[in-house]
């Protein structure tokens, strides 16, 4: 019955004290509504291309017709130099260049190939530029009749190729997949914090475990409202993902919901673990800020771990957040269950390990 006592309390404190009720229901609520906004577009459109058309043959201008109907792209203008079009690449005018050569319709030995250049400087929307650009060049090049290359049209074999998981290659879905959990895992676990922090008296749990029976079934207790919370709120940001955005979850949704609730279980576990370890609750809040801030950087959805520091893996494997991604993305794209039990095995040992020896830390202060 301690966990239950324990669970009472932590709701009637959250009943009293606004502020903490807010860092756990609307603030979130807040940043997951923000996002959803900044993303609503899905990719981004109408990005600028300029062409340099060396050319000025029918196949240049059937590659300048494809480049401004693309529906990702905007054609900001043609030129015969290309000193105009990088002048209008650091006006920020444009974000890719697309360089049609001189004699690109003969198809003679050693003329140059179509270039796309993008700029570094905007690493994700000039990929997606430098993707599109390229995709509507093979589009004009395919229109050449294929008796040019003496080849009957009638027994040419098709390509066809489909992108599994995101066929949109949609920046919402993508990005709302990382970020929606990665905020939620910060924020549950400055609100654990939170929750905890009010045992402290004169920087030690002496006091609250001589008084309070079972006072480790009780911090359990007090936990839980904050992995239900976290576990509510991951369910509506894949829900409104998935319900008002129109995108698919190939798997199982329920393993999904039992994938954050484990996440959020081992995010309270850090946290608990944190503040028993220093007994310092702005410490505690500092050290959960570089563990979960970090973890979304670390855990190699964004930026690849593959290759890099050793330090760099060590710490991608010791987060949770690596963990929690992982068994989503296998979940969205409907894995075998073995990689889902693998992931789920890793988030179980944070309560078992850092959570044990946080509850152990607390009672030890007797």
């Amino acid at each position: 019955m301690s966990v239950l006592a324990g669970f009472d309390a932590e709701i009637a404190r959250l009943g009293r004290n606004r502020l903490d009720l807010a860092l756990l229901t609307i603030v979130p609520v807040i940043m997951l509504a923000l996002m959803a906004a900044m993303l609503f577009g899905g990719s981004p459109k109408g990005l600028g291309v300029i062409v340099v058309d060396r050319d000025h043959g029918p196949l240049a201008r059937a590659i300048t017709r494809e480049l401004g109907a693309s529906e990702q792209l905007r054609l900001v203008g043609v030129t015969g130099q290309i000193a105009p079009a990088l002048s209008a690449l650091r006006r920020e005018e444009a974000i890719a260049i697309v360089v049609v050569p001189r004699g690109v319709g003969d198809r003679r030995p050693g003329t140059p190939p179509v270039e796309v250049f993008y700029s570094a400087q905007f690493l994700a929307t000039g990929a997606l530029a430098q993707t599109a650009a390229e995709l509507a060049v093979a589009g004009a090049l395919a229109q050449r009749p294929v008796e040019r290359l003496g080849l009957d049209p009638s027994r040419l074999p098709g390509v066809h190729v489909a992108l599994l998981g995101n066929p949109g290659a949609s920046l919402e879905w993508y990005l709302g997949l990382l970020l929606g959990p990665g905020i939620l895992h910060l924020a549950i676990a400055v609100t654990a914090i939170g929750a905890l922090a009010p045992l402290l008296r004169d920087g030690s749990f002496a006091s609250f475990v001589r008084e309070t029976p079972g006072a480790a079934r009780q911090i359990v207790g007090r936990l839980i409202p904050h992995v239900v919370a976290g576990t509510i709120l991951a369910t509506a940001w894949i829900l409104w993902l998935t319900l008002a955005r129109g995108y698919r979850v190939e798997g199982s949704l329920l393993a999904l919901v039992g994938g954050y609730a484990l996440l959020f279980a081992a995010t309270v576990s850090i946290a608990l673990f944190l503040l028993a370890l220093v007994r310092e609750p702005a410490t505690a809040l500092s050290g959960a800020v570089i563990v979960a801030g970090s973890a979304l950087a670390y855990s190699g959805a964004s930026l690849p771990i593959e290759g890099a520091p050793l330090f760099a893996r060590i710490w991608n494997a010791a987060l949770p957040l690596t963990h929690g991604l992982r068994l989503q993305m296998d979940a969205v794209m409907g894995a075998a269950p073995r990689p889902l039990l693998v992931e789920a095995g890793a988030l179980l040992l944070y309560p078992l390990l850092p959570g044990t020896l946080g509850l152990w830390l607390v009672a030890r202060s007797r």
